[in-house]
């Protein structure tokens, strides 16, 4: 793995390039909006087979990346791959002393081979960084491998909410 600084915030250090093979890990720019979002909507699917129309309230922070993810205390990243990007992660500030772990996708044909993983390790470095004392996320009962990944790495099942027709798991992580 090798790391190189890019252009912006260099002395906060979030936007590092990070290449591991053939795979570069980099600051969400905009013109990946409609990769993102295609990727968004893949994994939606790949979860809720039968979701019939994407509602914009809930998607509305991707159409706002920029906004929402690329100020003080918070990150968007996207995946590459030959040009092509196949996943993503943010963190989102929440307070002083809590970060969310939001928009974690990998494409379906890149899932299982470590890279949600690797980014998960990324926006924890990031949050360590920023000083963040814990992590929040929040997943569903239909994405049990992400589950596992989260338990794994030391997230723990703060809440559970049903909401018809899958219940919603919250978790939170302590930073040391």
């Amino acid at each position: 793995m090798s790391m190189e600084q890019i252009t912006g915030n260099e002395d906060r250090g979030d936007r590092v390039r990070v290449t591991e093979g053939d795979l570069v890990i980099r600051t969400y720019e905009p013109r990946d909006r409609e990769r993102v979002f295609e990727l968004h909507t893949e994994g939606l699917r790949d979860t809720y087979s039968a979701l019939p129309v994407l509602d914009p309230v809930w998607d509305e922070d991707l159409r706002n990346v920029e906004a929402v993810y690329l100020g003080e205390g918070s990150h968007f990243w996207v995946v590459e791959e030959e040009g092509q990007v196949i996943g993503m992660v943010a963190v989102r500030r929440m307070d002083g002393d809590t970060a969310e772990l939001r928009r974690m996708r990998v494409a379906g044909s890149r899932r299982r081979q470590g890279l949600g993983q690797r980014l998960l390790e990324l926006a924890e470095e990031f949050c360590r960084r920023e000083g963040y004392r814990g992590i929040g996320l929040n997943t569903t009962d239909r994405q049990a491998a992400a589950r596992r990944m989260y338990e794994k790495n030391g997230y723990v099942m703060e809440a559970a909410m049903p909401i018809s027709p899958l219940t919603l798991f919250f978790y939170r992580k302590e930073l040391e």
